[in-house]
């Protein structure tokens, strides 16, 4: 499963590229909205590569966790900075 998933997300890294280059190009056309809906596609198939990869890693085990002691009150006021907005004096 490994081998085939990279084979498979180069061309759909390939294709978001492309799909990138042509959302600019078109933006005036009014075709913008059928570049979204291939674009979302691509995220839904590359979404459901990952899951497989991860399902396959699960299954063979060389999925590991890493446990670590986490203060809660660090961590909360660690994300709440960095949704601040910085203010220029």
């Amino acid at each position: 499963m490994r081998y085939i998933s990279h084979e498979m997300r180069t061309p759909l890294n390939s294709a978001f590229l492309g799909l990138r280059i042509l959302e600019s190009e078109v933006q005036d056309m009014g075709t913008a909205e059928t570049v979204l809906d291939v674009k979302d596609s691509c995220n839904k198939a590359l979404d459901t590569l990952n899951e497989l990869l991860l399902y396959d890693k699960l299954e063979s085990g060389s999925l590991k966790l890493d446990v670590e002691t986490v203060l809660p009150w660090q961590l909360i006021r660690d994300v709440v900075r960095s949704f601040q907005l910085q203010v220029s004096h």
